[in-house]
């Protein structure tokens, strides 16, 4: 926790509600011999977040490395939502993705 943890279990990662997902431990194996390629991404804004940080170690529990996108979790967005992200940038990156390059 930071050092500016005030102790309080407001939001809804820390609390009793997040429960489901949180103590959710997936099916390695399930998921690494599915026919579907799995690809755990995050965004590059988000490094420090607890949602990228669960993301690299679910990659690395499938024995990949997380694929980073610009921006944040939105970054197809372009600012139509008010938090603007780098679609242009995103788009790149995405077909690369696809294209199996990443």
């Amino acid at each position: 926790m930071p050092t500016e943890d005030d102790g309080s279990r407001d939001d809804p990662l820390l609390s009793d509600r997040s429960g489901a997902f949180s103590g959710y431990r997936p099916d390695a194996d399930a998921i690494t011999t599915a026919p579907t390629r799995v690809v755990i991404a995050v965004g590059e804004e988000s490094e420090n977040l607890l949602t990228a940080r669960t993301s690299a170690a679910a990659a690395e529990l499938l024995g990949q490395k997380v694929v980073v996108f610009p921006s944040h979790h939105g970054g197809f967005c372009g600012g139509e939502f008010g938090q603007p992200g780098k679609p242009d940038e995103f788009a790149l990156r995405l077909r690369q993705v696809l294209d199996g390059a990443a």
